[in-house]
């Protein structure tokens, strides 16, 4: 193992301790150890307390104190604490032979580890002298049971505590407390000043309107096909900080907005482990979530929502959309500007000289630009193109169909927004997406199957500790697989329908046909591709001479396109 890193404090004590003992017998040099378990603060204040207090026992004692050895924020659990496993060689091989600590659980909370300190004093001679506690004979059977109960104590004291403790995590998240640590993004107003310190005093589930416009500001312009480079490139320049008022990073984005405390709860009522009601159910309406890790479960939180889930699984989709995707038949937008991309199929067909000489090509158009010289200066074109080859120079297309990618997108918008102002097409999409009930129905029947997993597993561990039959282990393992299989089927029938609801809200097309077209302008590329991908399985593009053809579309402005040679096939709905 590497050599623990010692603190500045540290280092300038064992400096003046080892020239304290210079010209003392190593022989009978004394090794201090400090630990502390939770350094909440992280200014080491309690084990630097613990070392100089070691320094003045030791001259009060009389003890030769060599070198302190110190484990800070780790728990006497941990059997791999470094600077434990430094000390611990040393006297091993001597020649000094004797560890002072403050007392039996600054070296050992748990039986393993007291174990093996046992035995060195047992079998190698070691002594551990404890400044709150008596010293222990190892060498006899005496004192090696007085200093195992010792361990025991003091593993009984750690476990208690951690029962404890977990007992009142899961007491404050069923009353829908916010979780300790750093402070959440968009709450944590500011209430006050501490007189003395100066520090802000924070209300933890008060939300800072500053921030809420900063979220809201993100959903809208995730929803409307931005990328998280573009957004947070945009909120750095302009200032925009994290909550610990920092810059915003790639991931670390998309990570704040799809925390699920944000969402407005919708799993209804439930019932806590007595089966009485919820005490989070007495929570406003229209709260957050609080989302109990250990456990699992969910609960109307203290604080208010920023987000309806519909909203958050339209940015998961959304967010999700501009990463690589894994299927290579169906190309992603490229920097979200040709929002077509993945519905555009070539119609053109093989060359004789081809593999598939006479065949229908079949490849998905990508979108790319042409550059040239014009009399103006340079002319720069959108198109949609058949790429001919891929990246890895494999042939993926007959490379012999484009077309202009205003042109082709005004004409299938036009098509998309006559379809959706049909008045019996958005009570189908309507109809289609009401899956609000179901899914709150399966968030409770999950709820229910999880609790009864947690039971079965309880079960299974009394019959291990009591050695039960291999009948009684056998029926609990079938039933354990068998939950978890339901458990699954659960989850993803609620994703699945999630992911409907989600595309719904991404490409929300309003009520009235005003609506649609002000939405289509305004929105972005990814929006535009969602309202058009619930309607349409793709577009085919057959090969014309465009430059002969002439289109005119609802704003009277022409292009050299021959709406003839574009094919849409609709959906059935």
């Amino acid at each position: 193992m590497a050599r623990n890193t010692e603190p500045a404090w540290l280092v300038e004590i064992n400096a003046a301790l080892a020239t304290a003992v210079a010209d003392v017998d190593p022989a009978l040099w004394v090794y201090g150890y400090v630990r502390i378990s939770r350094d909440e603060k992280d200014r080491a204040e309690g084990v630097q307390l613990q070392a100089k207090n070691q320094v003045n026992h030791a001259a009060r004692k009389g003890l030769p104190l060599a070198r302190i050895f110190c484990d800070n924020d780790l728990s006497g659990a941990d059997a791999d604490r470094p600077a434990l496993r430094e000390v611990l060689p040393l006297v091993t091989r001597g020649p000094a032979k004797i560890v002072l600590a403050r007392d039996v659980a600054r070296l050992a909370r748990d039986y393993d580890l007291g174990n093996e300190l046992m035995k060195l004093g047992r079998d190698r001679g070691v002594r551990y002298v404890f400044m709150k506690d008596t010293e222990y004979d190892l060498t006899t059977g005496a004192g090696r049971k007085n200093f195992m109960v010792k361990v025991a104590e003091a593993a009984e004291y750690r476990e208690t505590n951690t029962e404890n403790l977990l007992d009142r995590m899961t007491e404050e998240a069923a009353k829908g407390v916010m979780q300790g640590g750093a402070r959440r993004y968009g709450y944590g107003k500011v209430v006050g000043i501490h007189p003395i310190t100066g520090a802000e005093i924070l209300d933890r589930c008060a939300v800072r309107e500053a921030e809420i416009k900063v979220l809201h500001e993100g959903r809208d312009r995730v929803l409307n096909g931005e990328s998280q480079t573009t957004i947070i490139s945009d909120w750095n320049a302009r200032g925009v900080t994290t909550s610990a008022g920092k810059m915003w990073r790639v991931g670390h984005f998309a990570e704040t907005l799809l925390m699920e405390a944000y969402v407005a709860y919708d799993l209804g009522e439930h019932t806590d482990a007595g089966g009485r009601r919820c005490e989070c159910l007495n929570n406003p309406e229209g709260n957050g979530i609080r989302v109990h890790e250990r456990t699992g479960t969910r609960h109307r939180a203290q604080w208010p929502a920023v987000f309806t889930r519909d909203e958050q699984d339209a940015m998961r989709i959304a967010l999700r959309a501009h990463r690589r995707e894994t299927d290579p038949d169906r190309p992603r937008q490229r920097h979200g500007e040709y929002w077509l991309t993945g519905l555009v199929e070539c119609g053109g067909i093989w060359p004789e000289q081809a593999e598939r000489a006479g065949q229908v090509c079949g490849a998905w158009m990508i979108g790319t630009v042409l550059e040239r010289k014009g009399k103006n200066g340079p002319i720069r074109q959108r198109r949609y193109k058949c790429q001919a080859k891929d990246s890895k120079k494999t042939v993926c297309g007959c490379g012999r169909v484009f077309r202009d990618a205003g042109a082709l997108e005004m004409f299938v918008a036009q098509a998309v927004i006559a379809e959706y102002e049909n008045p019996q097409i958005l009570a189908r999409l309507d109809r289609g997406n009401d899956h609000a009930a179901r899914i709150a129905q399966l968030q409770q029947r999950i709820e229910l199957t999880t609790g009864n997993l947690d039971a079965e597993a309880d079960r299974r561990t009394e019959a291990l500790s009591g050695g039960g039959d291999e009948y009684d282990l056998r029926v609990i393992d079938r039933t354990i697989t068998g939950l978890k299989a339901t458990l699954k089927t659960l989850r993803a029938e609620q994703d699945s329908l999630r992911s409907v609801q989600a595309l719904a809200v991404l490409a929300d097309i309003g009520s009235t046909p005003g609506e649609l077209r002000k939405a289509w302008a305004d929105k972005g590329p990814r929006w535009r591709h969602e309202a058009a991908a619930r309607l349409i399985e793709k577009v085919i593009v057959k090969p014309v001479n465009v430059y002969a053809a002439k289109w005119v579309d609802q704003n009277r402005k022409t292009w050299r396109f021959d709406e003839t040679a574009v094919e849409v096939v609709w959906r059935e709905l």
